[in-house]
């Protein structure tokens, strides 16, 4: 290496020139103590995106120790690639560098040369061939299709014995038409894994949502065969600190005494489990730990979800933030309060179905004076509950923090049959907004973050308007999924929208118009001073 300077201009000459980091933000110069070699190509390769190190030519040793380093915390190693067999010869591995194994993904998919009698047992043999997995290996994700490989993966997991692994995820992929079943013997005890901390768990049905086609839920995802593989890995894992789970039921954490972060998502199975879902059991039992809870939910059918709660409910001492979906299997009576809350400081909140779960969730609470930080994630049926934002200022008069989602985009369609654009009318209109916005104007806020979804220049308009007369320093997002200028008169109101911002911090408008269109925009307003800034859909 040269002197001060030249590791500097080093610094700077080389990452300019492939445009992968700014010398302004590196902060280097002529004062500056000398740089190890290693430490300026960390500080060039960090810049690059994981497509981009991938195709990178590491053109020296000193380039592929730093750069395979990086790729080794930034991508997953697809272990079953690593196998191929030639004829009738046993499956080779390909070598691979240690700081490459670090993250180790696992699925059913092998090499074409692999025979399907052989699967199986490479499934297992593979974790124990990969060299140093139990020392070096930090997290591994496991996707299964077919339910003959879960016992092979298990066995391999027995194989390595106690490990260093910190994350396991296993995604469950198997289509719910499977007749075959996993052997009870297969859920024997796992090695103590003192190092887990992290487990995520997910049932994936084979038909999942698609927002592009007419896809609905599989009525039934059978999933029951998790129950135990959630067990022995719970279990198995005396640090675990955190557990994300998405199924059918809550799982027993009886064992999960460390447990600080839960977030479970509720979809629907075979009735037998979701009827029987019980919430309060499963919080009771991580009460004195947890810190984090977040309770989701994926399911269109509402009606015979029901909790099952227990006479006394728990007092979660330390939990500070709470995430819950607004849907009758999260109604716990006599629970959502200080009394039960006490460190509660950040709420989440999210509409559910129909648009008036929110407001029957809101009267489950009592006034909570420690909370300082509120998201209200509303959708599009916020505009039939404008009522609400009375009672969140009740109920939390200390709000400091908002941050809020909504869509504007939304129409009540009339009886004419078949309805016709014209005749749709807007659920949002300038005095409902002003309606729903104004309560929060009590708070003493110090922050607001809030994003719209708007097909009409003259919501924006409204909106802008609205959330500016809130307190505290405000950004706002507008996201237009679809507008016509020529129809719009999109143009012609950039200077309300100028008018309108001089409250904000930032205003942000994503729309989709020709680049030359936004160019222009953006010029117009740079030129006032305004905090606005337009982004096209490309960028």
């Amino acid at each position: 290496m040269g002197t001060e300077g030249e590791d500097g201009a080093f610094i700077r000459e080389y990452g300019e020139s492939c445009g992968v980091c700014n010398s302004k933000k590196m902060n280097v110069g002529p004062n500056v103590e000398p740089l190890k070699i290693s430490l300026i190509l960390e500080a060039i390769f960090s810049n690059l995106d994981l497509p981009e190190l991938k195709t990178s030519r590491l053109v020296c040793r000193e380039w592929d120790k730093v750069g395979v380093t990086l790729l080794g915390k930034m991508a997953l190693l697809h272990v079953n690639k690593l196998f191929s067999s030639e004829a009738s010869e046993p499956a080779e591995m390909t070598p691979v560098n240690d700081k490459l194994i670090l993250r180790l993904f696992i699925s059913d998919k092998f090499d074409s040369s692999i025979p399907e009698d052989k699967k199986t047992e490479l499934m297992t043999r593979a974790l124990t061939l990969v060299e140093k997995v139990s020392d070096l290996t930090r997290e591994i994700k496991f996707l299964v299709g077919q339910k003959e490989f879960v016992p092979a993966f298990l066995e391999g997991i027995r194989m390595l014995g106690s490990t260093k692994i910190k994350h396991v995820g296993i995604f469950r992929a198997w289509g719910d038409n499977s007749v075959d079943t996993i052997p009870a013997q297969a859920y024997g005890e796992l090695p103590p894994q003192s190092s887990l901390t992290s487990l995520k768990f997910e049932a994936l049905s084979n038909n999942q949502p698609d927002a592009t086609k007419n896809v609905q839920y599989d009525p039934v995802v059978y999933c029951s065969e998790l129950l135990p593989l959630i067990k022995i890995w719970l279990d198995s894992a005396p640090n675990l600190t955190s557990l994300d789970v998405a199924t059918s039921f809550n799982p027993n954490l009886e064992a999960c005494t460390k447990l600080e972060v839960l977030k479970f998502k509720l979809f629907r199975c075979c009735d037998e489990h979701y009827r029987d879902l019980n919430v309060t059991e499963m919080l009771t039992q991580v009460k004195d730990s947890l810190i984090e809870l977040e309770l989701c939910h994926s399911v269109r059918t509402y009606e015979s979800m029901k909790h099952i709660q227990l006479e006394e409910v728990p007092v979660m001492l330390k939990l500070t933030s709470l995430t819950i979906h607004a849907v009758e299997v999260y109604e716990i009576g006599d629970f959502f309060n200080e009394k039960n809350f006490p460190e509660l400081t950040s709420i989440s909140l999210r509409n559910g179905f129909p648009p008036s779960s929110l407001l029957t969730h809101l009267n489950m609470w009592t006034q909570h004076g420690r909370v300082h930080s509120l998201t209200l994630d509303m959708g599009s049926d916020a505009s039939n509950v404008q009522e609400f934002g009375g009672e969140m200022v009740d109920l939390f008069p200390s709000v400091k923090a908002l941050d809020l989602r909504l869509d504007m985009k939304v129409f009540n369609i009339t009886d004419i049959t078949p309805p016709v654009r014209d005749d749709w009318i807007p659920l949002w209109t300038p005095a409902s907004i002003r309606r729903f916005m104004e309560p929060f104007q009590i708070w003493d806020l110090q922050r607001v973050n809030v994003s719209v979804e708007v097909n009409a220049s003259a919501l924006l308009i409204d909106a802008l308007q609205a959330i500016s007369l809130l307190k505290g320093d405000k950004k706002v997002q507008f996201d237009f999924t679809w507008i016509d200028d020529t129809s719009d008169n999109f143009s012609d109101r950039v200077q309300d929208m100028i008018t309108h911002s001089e409250t904000f911090k930032r205003v942000e408008i994503k729309i989709n118009m020709a680049p030359d269109i936004v160019e222009r925009l953006q010029r117009i307003v740079e030129a006032s001073g305004a905090p606005i800034h337009f982004i096209g859909k490309s960028e």
